[in-house]
């Protein structure tokens, strides 16, 4: 089963079969030996330090180094490996199974997904699917929506965003319900049959999962798990209501034009415009998905 909380997974060529804590440790023995032996003087080994896990994988299997400076939470849910990090430019930052999810300083991320100023919230029915960090919920609380409906599988991410990651989900996770919105914690696919079969409807539906895959098909768990959300949330829709998701880095087209295939691919016919944005812990632009029926012949 798939939990509606992680947004960086999926199915990866061979080199992210190892961790990124093995690659970057064989990459570091590697150029220790070259560096020992006077061959090569340009590429130092990699310097460790308090935090030993500061490397992480882009989009198209980058290595990046953050300046990580400590952990401030580490917890294996029932689900996945939860982890909040202190970074020096990023503030503390959200890891999920070893990869980075949120930081205190992407804002532009959530923005992007929600289209801040192209969309107007106020008095809207919304549903998130997943996110968990709190930031999407707590964003669209300032633009006065109607109601709020938030389905997250993973207590944990909720637990360590409410005590650690409140430069971005304010105290929206402090209680589960408030006056405007609620926190289901729950499978967000049994929460979407209910809607279905009770006929709710809503203005937004936010897919704030996984990512798309990055693979050689559109084959897999994570693809039918892609699918499977994609139709439902269709299906909750109000006529002229809009699904909005992220995708994955501008760098992995080959993902995103799969993606795009799956959306020309439901159950119903859909349209779709994209956005991009630079988010700082992702070190790269990442790409957002806004997605609609399509309107029946006259």
């Amino acid at each position: 089963m798939f939990a509606s909380y992680s947004r960086r997974c999926g199915e990866v060529p061979p080199l992210t079969c190892t961790s990124t804590r093995q690659l970057t440790k064989n990459l570091s023995e590697e150029l220790k030996v070259v560096t020992d032996a006077k061959k090569c003087h340009k590429y130092p080994a990699f310097k460790r330090g308090p935090y030993d896990d500061r490397y992480f994988l882009t989009s198209d299997e980058r290595i990046l180094e953050y300046d990580i400076d400590s952990v401030v939470f580490e917890e294996n849910s029932p689900y996945q490996k939860v982890q909040i990090v202190h970074s020096k430019s990023l503030g503390n930052l959200l890891i999920l199974d070893e990869l980075q999810n949120l930081s205190e300083r992407d804002l532009i991320y959530t923005e992007t997904l929600m289209q801040r100023g192209k969309v107007d919230y106020k008095g809207k029915e919304v549903v998130i699917l997943g996110g968990g960090d709190g930031a999407l919920l707590y964003e669209l609380l300032k633009e006065e929506p109607a109601f709020v409906t938030m389905m997250e599988l993973d207590e944990v991410v909720l637990r360590a965003c409410r005590e650690h990651l409140r430069g971005c989900c304010g105290n929206c996770l402090d209680q589960l319900k408030g006056d405007r919105y609620e926190i289901i914690v729950d499978d967000c696919v049994k929460s979407l049959d209910k809607m279905i079969k009770e006929g709710k409807k809503v203005d937004f539906v936010f897919g704030d999962l996984t990512d798309i895959p990055v693979s050689t098909t559109p084959q897999g768990e994570a693809w039918d798990f892609i699918r499977l959300i994609l139709n439902k949330a269709m299906q909750v829709l109000k006529p002229k209501g809009m699904y909005m998701t992220h995708g994955n880095g501008a760098s992995s087209p080959q993902s995103l034009k799969m993606f795009e295939e799956q959306l020309n691919n439901l159950e119903v016919p859909v349209e779709f415009t994209t956005d991009r944005a630079f988010v700082p812990s992702f070190l790269e632009d990442w790409v957002f998905y806004q997605v609609w029926q399509k309107p029946l012949p006259n």
